[in-house]
């Protein structure tokens, strides 16, 4: 699937005119997209869809619901940030311990 073609104004129009068609399309969606991920990525992809659909659902208001999925987002971002840290840490380590084994 293709973000060039998804149509703004079709699913606009179709969440204002028939909610229930708009969510039901939606969800076919976001499992197609799922199903053409790589195997080994789709069920973190399913539970990562599952946490979003449940945050939708318990906060009440989509205001909410969006600081609620940014805050989500936030903490990724930031255990990322961390792994990137370490690995550039751990990186220079071994950059040091080669430079001495190839200066002995």
């Amino acid at each position: 699937m293709s973000n060039t073609n998804f149509d703004f104004d079709h699913w606009s129009q179709l969440a204002r005119q028939d909610p229930a068609a708009f969510f039901a399309e939606r969800e076919l969606m976001i499992n197609a997209f799922i199903s053409s991920a790589p195997p080994e990525h789709q069920a973190m992809l399913r539970e990562m869809q599952r946490m979003i659909d449940g945050t939708r659902a318990e906060a009440g208001t989509p205001m909410k619901a969006v600081r609620q999925m940014m805050g989500m987002m936030a903490d990724r971002l930031d255990a990322m940030r961390g792994q990137l840290l370490q690995l550039r840490d751990e990186s220079e380590e071994l950059v040091g311990h080669i430079d001495r084994i190839q200066r002995s």
